[in-house]
């Protein structure tokens, strides 16, 4: 799982580290400032000074470092002592196991599509609890972005169009899958908001989000 947080919780910036406890099977993170522990797939403390608090999370989005290159190629790149040099490509022999996960909020459901289904939809359009939803997703999967396809109060359905490139419904207006930015069109310059998104285990997402659906 990859998930993105704010680390300013009331005013004060805290500093995360692994616990080496584990909830439900999935990892538990601790403050260095409290020693508070917190779930990372959920972001909320379960046991102390902050116990209840949540954080805020962020968009991220999960792609390849060459593509992630050609869009910023002054970008740094936090390397650590224990980083894999290598990326598993392995990871998506399973693709039953893995679903991409949207956080639409707290008290909201959090929804999910099925790894196996971006793979053959890259451009899926859903929705949830009210949210108009988009997920895009790169060859393999190995890519995925999630956006809100509500547009200047303006509800649109993507649909691919090759090489990177999606088209809305209204105005068949040219979009890159992987920004979400209008190329060409009458909505040349809009760009979609992108919602918080993660790759999960299909079981932990099952175990800690049981109230969202995850379509298949």
């Amino acid at each position: 799982n990859g998930i993105v947080y704010a680390r300013t919780v009331k005013d004060r910036e805290l500093n995360f580290q692994v616990s080496g406890l584990l909830w439900n099977r999935s990892l538990i993170m601790r403050d260095v400032e409290t020693n508070s522990l917190w779930s990372h797939l959920l972001g909320k403390a379960m046991r102390g000074e902050f116990k209840g608090v949540e954080l805020k999370i962020l968009p991220g989005v999960m792609t390849t470092w060459s593509e992630w290159l050609l869009r910023h190629p002054r970008t740094t790149l936090l390397g650590m002592s224990r980083t894999s040099r290598s990326y598993r490509e392995a990871l998506w022999k399973k693709p039953g196991q893995f679903v991409y996960g949207v956080h639409l909020g707290a008290g909201r459901p959090s929804p999910a599509v099925a790894l196996r289904r971006l793979q053959k939809e890259p451009v899926f359009n859903f929705e949830s609890a009210g949210h108009l939803v988009l997920v895009t997703a790169g060859e393999k999967g190995t890519r995925a972005r999630a956006f809100n396809r509500k547009l200047k109060g303006e509800v649109c359905t993507f649909s691919t169009a090759g090489q990177g490139i999606m088209t809305d419904d209204r105005t068949l207006s040219r979009w890159n899958v992987a920004t979400g930015e209008c190329l060409e069109g009458k909505l040349k310059g809009a760009a979609l908001t992108i919602l918080p998104g993660t790759l999960s285990f299909r079981s932990a997402w099952k175990e800690f989000f049981p109230e969202g659906r995850i379509f298949e």
